[in-house]
């Protein structure tokens, strides 16, 4: 399947790079390289993650972020990245 990032997902690889890259850059590098490799395979095997309680999403655990995805019919769509610890408007959570 096709894969494309909204927005709001780039915006938030871009910011969790940039919290990282304060104290160490190839962390920061390492961390969003593993995102788009988990991605990548979310687009191969789209039911990979699991059902959120907004039934349009699923998610998948990398470490300490969580990768929300949508399924279409011909792509995925990757919503949200964020910090496990972070609300999860995803779910109704404001």
């Amino acid at each position: 399947m096709k894969l494309r990032y909204e927005r709001g997902a780039v915006a938030d690889l871009d910011e969790i790079f940039s919290y990282i890259a304060k104290d160490n850059p190839q962390a920061a590098s390492r961390v969003v390289a593993r995102v788009e490799e988990v991605a990548a395979r979310i687009a191969a095997f789209p039911h990979i993650g699991r059902a959120t309680r907004n039934p349009r999403f699923r998610r998948f655990p990398i470490g300490k972020y969580l990768i929300v995805y949508e399924v279409g019919k011909d792509e995925v769509v990757i919503h949200y990245v964020r910090h496990g610890a972070r609300q999860r408007p995803w779910e109704g959570e404001e």
